[in-house]
């Protein structure tokens, strides 16, 4: 999808997010790796969520955008919140987020499936995979309209209500050896399937291109030319008879002089 499917606040967040992952999944990452000397880092799965969070919690947050944190047993988590283009975003990691929908055997709705079949519970993509509902045959459903009430009260408690209409992106990133390979906004549909997306990493890269662009020639020779100044007054070592000759001096030298 472009990017001109967004207004300018929206892009602005995303881009924040992104820096923010970038962050937190990569520079703190090695950061943190080149300052301890454990045997094992079986905690860096927890650090990069923990780096994330925290920068954007530093860089995300603003008077529009707020930040609600909620509860999963041991784990705590965040939801961003844009009170300007009612949007909210979560940030996931793209391998995590494509397993979510196929375990079967949760007890409790994961996050995403309860934002999702919440605030994108209206939302249709073009291409869907077809159901058995599709032939008219229903299939039990794994959780129930109210317990994905019930679970997003739990998240956000009185911050937002369903009624309030925001729509829900998921920042979805990929890392490879501390680098960062991939990060898009993706607005899904309760089923999972993708309504929009729009690509982050490229809005994250600095633009090089005016470092590299060649002046015409003749500005160079102009330019060549304002670094030197004509001085009279100087007998040229090789004349052949008292003439003034000049002296090229370099401009800065001169205006030593003069000051």
């Amino acid at each position: 999808m472009t990017n001109d499917l967004i207004t300018f606040n929206t892009k602005s967040i995303m881009i924040k997010i992104g820096k923010a992952i970038e962050k937190g999944a990569c520079e703190d990452i090695r950061t943190y790796l080149e300052n301890n000397n454990n045997a094992v880092n079986n905690a860096l799965g927890f650090l990069r969520g923990d780096y994330i969070v925290t920068n954007i919690r530093n860089t995300v947050r603003d008077n529009s955008v707020e930040i609600k944190y909620f509860k999963r047993s041991s784990w705590t988590g965040c939801i961003i919140i844009d009170h300007t283009d009612k949007n909210t975003y979560s940030v996931c990691a793209k391998s995590t987020l494509d397993r979510i929908p196929k375990n079967k055997n949760r007890k409790k709705p994961h996050y995403v499936q309860t934002l999702l079949n919440t605030e994108n519970r209206y939302e249709e993509a073009e291409e869907r995979q077809m159901t058995l509902a599709d032939f008219g045959i229903l299939e039990e459903t794994q959780f129930t309209e109210e317990d994905y009430r019930k679970d997003f009260w739990e998240i956000m408690e009185e911050t937002l209500s369903i009624e309030d209409n925001y729509k829900h992106w998921v920042v979805t990133y990929e890392v490879e050896h501390n680098s960062l390979v991939g990060v898009s906004a993706v607005l899904l549909n309760k089923e999972f399937a993708v309504v929009k997306e729009i690509s982050i990493i490229d809005m994250l890269k600095p633009d090089f291109g005016n470092l590299t662009i060649e002046e015409p020639m003749d500005k160079q020779i102009k330019d060549a030319h304002s670094l030197v100044s004509i001085k009279p007054g100087i007998i040229g070592r090789m004349a052949s008879e008292k003439e003034k000759h000049i002296e090229i001096l370099p401009k800065h030298k001169e205006e030593t002089k003069e000051v």
